[in-house]
C-alpha cells in the first residue's frame, strides 16, 4: 500500500489489516506482499538446497503458479489535512483495467481501521460485513426510556399528593392576612412527615429522569451507523463557565 504523508509503519499496518480481513472472509485466496516475500524466500532456500532439480525449473514453475493472480488489490493511505484517506482499487490483470474502487475518509487511523471491511468489500464487489450488534444501545435506550417514564410518574404522584395536602390545609386559599383556615386538620407531626416524604419523592423523580436521559444519550451515541459513511461523535468538555457538549458528524 502506497503511503502519502504517512509513515511506512502506518501504511503497513493498514495493509496487514486489509489482508487479514479479506483472508478471514474466506471469499478469496489472498496473498499479501509479505506472503509473496515469504514464498520467494522459501523457494530460494529450496534452490540453494538443490531441491528444485538440476536446472531449477521445478521451483520456478511452482513459484509462478503461487504468485500468478488475475486480480490485484492496490491501495493508498494518505493524510489529508487532519484526516486520513484510504483508497483501494481492484485491478483485473488479464484485461488490464480496474474493476472496483473504494475511498474512505476518517479523522483518526483507528477510525480508518474500522472502515477497512467496508472499503475492502466495496472495492472487491463482495458482500458487506454483517452489521454490528445493536443489543447494547437498544438495551440502553429501553432502560433509559423506562427510567425516564418512572421518574415522571413518581414526580406526578408527588405533585398530586402535595395538591391534596394543600387543599386540606388551605381549602379556600389564603386569607388577606396570609393565613389559611384548614378543616379536619391532623396532628402537625403528620404534615411534617408528609413534607419530608414529598421532598424525597421529588428528589427521586429528578434523579430517575436524569438517569433515564443519560441512558438514552448513551444508547444514541453507541448506536452503530447504518453504513460506514454516517457517524456521530460526542464529547463532554469542562469549560470555565461549566460544561459543554461538542461533537460532529462524518
Amino acid at each position: 500500500m502506497a503511503a502519502l504523508q504517512v509513515t511506512a509503519e502506518e501504511a503497513g499496518a493498514i495493509t496487514d489489516a486489509t489482508v487479514n480481513y479479506l483472508a478471514a472472509r474466506g471469499l478469496f485466496e489472498v496473498l499479501g506482499a509479505r506472503d509473496v516475500q515469504t514464498i520467494i524466500g522459501a523457494e530460494r532456500q529450496r534452490q540453494l538446497m538443490g531441491a528444485c532439480g538440476d536446472d531449477g525449473s521445478g521451483c520456478s514453475a511452482d513459484l509462478s503458479k503461487l504468485v500468478a493472480a488475475r486480480f490485484v488489490l492496490s491501495g493508498q493511505l494518505a493524510r489529508v489535512g487532519n484526516a486520513y484517506q484510504l483508497t483501494l482499487q481492484l485491478i483485473d490483470t488479464e484485461k488490464s483495467q480496474p474493476v472496483g474502487r473504494s475511498s474512505k475518509l476518517a479523522g483518526t487511523l483507528e477510525a480508518i481501521r474500522e472502515l477497512i471491511p467496508y472499503a475492502a468489500s466495496e472495492a472487491t464487489g463482495s458482500p458487506l460485513p454483517p452489521p454490528p450488534s445493536r443489543a447494547l444501545p437498544i438495551t440502553l435506550i429501553g432502560a433509559g426510556g423506562a427510567t425516564l417514564l418512572a421518574g415522571g410518574v413518581v414526580g406526578l404522584l408527588a405533585l398530586a399528593r402535595e395538591g391534596q395536602l394543600n387543599d386540606e390545609l388551605c381549602p379556600n386559599g389564603p386569607e388577606q392576612s396570609g393565613r389559611c383556615a384548614g378543616v379536619n386538620l391532623r396532628p402537625r407531626e403528620f404534615y411534617v412527615a408528609q413534607e419530608q416524604a414529598l421532598t424525597m419523592q421529588k428528589i427521586l423523580s429528578v434523579s430517575l429522569m436524569a438517569a433515564g436521559a443519560v441512558l438514552l444519550g448513551l444508547g444514541i451515541v453507541f448506536m452503530p451507523p447504518d453504513d460506514a459513511r454516517t457517524r456521530v461523535s460526542a464529547r463532554l468538555l469542562f469549560t470555565g463557565n461549566g460544561l459543554a457538549l461538542t461533537g460532529g458528524f462524518w
